[in-house]
């Protein structure tokens, strides 16, 4: 069964009490919330929409897309990379975060934000603070880029 974006409301503010529901649109939401992995406090806006049943579901086009509002992620500078590891970068020059290969089923619209989402968002972050220190990416998956972002 897949939830409802009323089930993935509740979810969220069950399990992620500090994450605010800033905006609702139909089955669209937008939730925003602060992050510790290690070092650092990343204020991390989530937003999703959940398929309509008449839609083919596919976790390139309806996976969540997560981005770092503060503060910016930065590139390191000489890394040969010369970008940021494990984003996406959409037209408009928006970065979203890169957390799940939706080839090797990590996520479907099946799955709750809650309990997956934000666990992959504190364990990108973890990643990111250390590939700033070292230059190496310590997160697990691979990156594919999205059917559109």
């Amino acid at each position: 069964m897949i939830p409802s974006i009323d089930d993935q409301i509740s979810a969220m503010a069950e399990t992620w009490p500090g994450f605010e529901l800033v905006g609702r649109d139909g089955d669209m939401a937008h939730w925003q919330g602060v992050l510790r992995p290690l070092l650092q406090r990343y204020e991390v806006q989530i937003l999703y929409r959940a398929p309509k049943i008449i839609e083919k579901l596919d976790a390139r086009t309806h996976q969540p897309r997560v981005s770092v509002l503060r503060p910016a992620l930065r590139p390191r500078e000489g890394d040969p990379e010369g970008r940021l590891p494990h984003v996406y970068y959409s037209k408009d020059g928006g970065v979203s975060l890169c957390l799940l290969d939706p080839d090797a089923g990590d996520w479907s619209p099946a799955d709750l934000i809650a309990q997956t989402t934000v666990g992959w968002t504190i364990e990108w972050l973890a990643a990111y603070e250390g590939w700033r220190a070292t230059g190496k990416w310590t997160a697990s998956g691979r990156h594919v880029e999205p059917a559109h972002v």
